[in-house]
């Protein structure tokens, strides 16, 4: 796990957020992760014979002058690799709702900037109907990303009117194993949905579920609002009573059980982003995971 920056960030700067992986990483490149094999730099694992690991580098005199038997023994080291952090994000129409679209960049560029003090790649793949090269940005280290990848959600359109383009940006991630954070309100067919996540199926992935209290029922019981569909622009008066909120709310409870349910039957969890991206709450869960 990487250790949280308290301090010394710009005012823009995201603080980086410490994630820990459920896996070991592949790879040459050091970094913070605990990763598969054996190698000779990373966490000291212990002494082994020198014909269980030939690799006369390793000697430790010390050990093996001490020992009665006269055996050579080698240092063993569990080695540290980086890996990447991919974000998925939907950017289709109903993701530029009040408050959203600012809580989706938030979240990105605090992933940047958390992959990028950890040394890992960062990588952002964005799609609504199709993909979006003008917001995606291939894996990189380098400094400023997290400005940049907050400008790039703020400033594109989110104009789409489907998010069916998430399983051809699914195809461009990464062939080695990513952690993968699937930014999404999940207004989609499940069947879509499943075809997502089947697209996934290399990678460790968090779904991010981008939710709106008021678009839950968090609405005053009696009185004319007026509604707007997310994806058409549709605009529509509608009398507000008890009733009706209480079953704008049920259904808004069973669309949310039914994602979590769908999730958990693939062995995921989701993190649920209501209103405003929260750090302490994102740290919390990923400690969890």
């Amino acid at each position: 796990m990487m250790n949280l920056e308290e301090a010394g960030a710009p005012p823009d700067q995201p603080l980086a957020l410490p994630y820990r992986l459920r896996w070991r990483p592949r790879g040459e490149r050091p970094g913070a992760h605990p990763a598969r094999g054996e190698g000779g730099d990373g966490t000291f694992r212990g002494l082994l014979p020198l014909i269980a690991r030939p690799d006369p580098r390793r000697i430790d005199l010390r050990a093996s002058l001490r020992d009665p038997f006269e055996a050579i023994h080698v240092r063993n080291f569990a080695p540290r690799r980086a890996m990447t952090v991919a974000v998925l994000a939907d950017v289709s129409a109903s993701m530029a709702f009040d408050g959203v679209r600012e809580a989706t960049a938030e979240l990105a560029a605090t992933l940047a900037a958390s992959a990028v003090a950890g040394g890992d790649a960062f990588t952002l793949l964005a799609a609504d109907a199709g993909t979006r090269d003008d917001i995606d940005l291939p894996a990189t280290r380098r400094r400023g990303l997290a400005q940049e990848v907050r400008a790039r959600l703020l400033e594109a359109p989110f104009t789409g009117r489907s998010a069916g383009g998430l399983v051809e940006a699914a195809l461009r991630l990464p062939q080695r194993r990513c952690l993968v954070f699937l930014v999404s309100d999940f207004l989609l067919p499940a069947a879509d949905l499943g075809a997502l996540l089947d697209a996934l199926w290399r990678h460790d992935v968090v779904p991010v579920v981008l939710r709106d209290s008021r678009a839950e029922g968090d609405l005053p019981a009696f009185g004319l609002i007026e509604t707007r569909d997310a994806e058409t622009g549709a605009r529509r008066l509608v009398l507000m009573r008890p009733a009706l909120r209480e079953r704008w709310r049920a259904q808004a409870r069973e669309r949310i059980a039914a994602l979590d349910a769908l999730f958990a039957g693939r062995g995921l969890g989701a993190f649920h982003l209501s209103d405003r991206f929260d750090a302490d709450a994102l740290v919390d869960f990923l400690a969890r995971r």
